[in-house]
């Protein structure tokens, strides 16, 4: 089941695993950085290429395309996240840290290795959606097996980024054109995990937090 990077909310689940996967084998997730971290992460394809990369610093990635988007404003929200990089990851990679997340704020977060939040999904316009999106954040060792086990590829998107930013902002026939050029590869598929973790994610619960 694919779902276009759009802003539909007919039949989406409160708490659902939306992701670009493009192979069988991979997956693709974002963050943001800063010029420095981002253009040695992109020429080394190594994440912690340059020396302010810090490793103790727990890594927050997002599968969500918009959700990074809305928490980076579009790249422009300060230095710090001005570039976007998208992650390419392996799929085992993923799933690994799915099966060890524990949530965050929780009981059972201190001492995990990776956290996960339930953060509110936003469309395109960077408005609130009725659903969430699910953000990873990855501590320690298992921050070392990320870097050098599981990412594949590291791109910068972040022309790409604010000339869909520039659209957007254009109004209702800037966000068609967005969106058309957006949907062209941005296409995020349902993640499908097992009931015993989705349990574990807190995905089957009702309750729908503010």
């Amino acid at each position: 089941m694919s779902r276009p990077v759009a802003d539909s909310t007919i039949d989406v689940p409160f708490r659902q695993i939306r992701i670009r996967q493009p192979t069988p084998d991979s997956v693709i997730v974002y963050q943001a950085y800063s010029a420095e971290i981002a253009e040695a992460a992109v020429t080394q394809q190594r994440l912690n290429a340059s020396e302010s990369f810090k490793m103790p610093r727990i890594a927050w990635i997002k599968p969500s395309f918009f959700s990074c988007m809305y928490r980076a404003e579009w790249s422009y929200k300060d230095p710090s996240r001005a570039r976007i990089l998208q992650i390419t990851m392996s799929k085992e990679g993923i799933l690994t840290l799915l099966k060890e997340a524990a949530s965050s704020p929780g009981p059972d977060t201190a001492g995990a290795l990776v956290r996960y939040k339930w953060d509110p999904e936003y469309d395109i316009r960077s408005e609130r959606l009725p659903y969430r999106s699910l953000q990873l954040g990855i501590e320690d060792s298992m921050k070392e097996r990320w870097i050098n086990e599981w990412i594949i590829r590291i791109d910068d998107i972040t022309e790409d980024v604010r000339r869909w930013k520039g659209y957007v902002d254009e109004g209702a026939k800037g966000v068609r054109k967005a969106r058309r050029e957006i949907e062209r590869e941005w296409t995020e598929d349902v993640l499908e995990v097992d009931e015993q973790l989705a349990v574990s994610l807190g995905m089957l619960r009702v309750d729908k937090e503010d």
